[in-house]
């Protein structure tokens, strides 16, 4: 792998070396907690930058395709805006952030588990009434999605 790669915070936090220009964002840079991972990112010598507005458009639009918005983070959006931005490789383990890579058609370096093989669209079932769909409450019977509503957690 050469050129640019976008790192989320377990490149960092599993302290895995990438070839590659290293870049990360703010939001990621204030997910390291502890000495060792906020080390890395130094040892790595990583460019932290923001992503542009235009490509956090871009990737919000790309996740609510997929159904994986309300399942990525700000720093995931971001890690995924930046990415696009440079049209980099992007390096996580993160299923969802995978998923809507694959659909904006970035690459994507797997960190310690496999690469997804395909693409997916995620929809959910309704706990009261069954019926599919996206979002955050169902617009048959109005139950909110088990993101939103704690309760269904049981």
């Amino acid at each position: 792998m050469t050129g640019y790669v976008v790192a989320d915070a377990s490149v960092f936090i599993l302290g895995k070396r990438l070839d590659g220009e290293l870049i990360t964002v703010p939001s990621v840079e204030r997910e390291l907690k502890d000495l060792r991972s906020k080390s890395l990112l130094d040892i790595y010598r990583a460019r932290v930058e923001s992503p542009s507005m235009e490509f956090l458009k871009k990737v919000r639009i790309a996740a609510k395709e997929t159904g994986d918005l309300s399942f990525l983070s700000n720093a995931d959006q971001e890690v995924l805006a930046k990415a696009l931005e440079y049209d980099a490789v992007l390096a996580t383990d993160d299923y969802a952030l995978q998923n809507v890579a694959l659909h904006l058609g970035l690459r994507i370096e797997p960190l310690g588990q496999p690469a997804i093989k395909r693409q997916r669209r995620r929809v959910q079932r309704c706990s009261a009434c069954g019926a599919l769909f996206e979002g955050e409450s169902c617009p048959d019977c109005g139950t909110l999605s088990w993101k939103k509503n704690k309760r269904c957690l049981r």
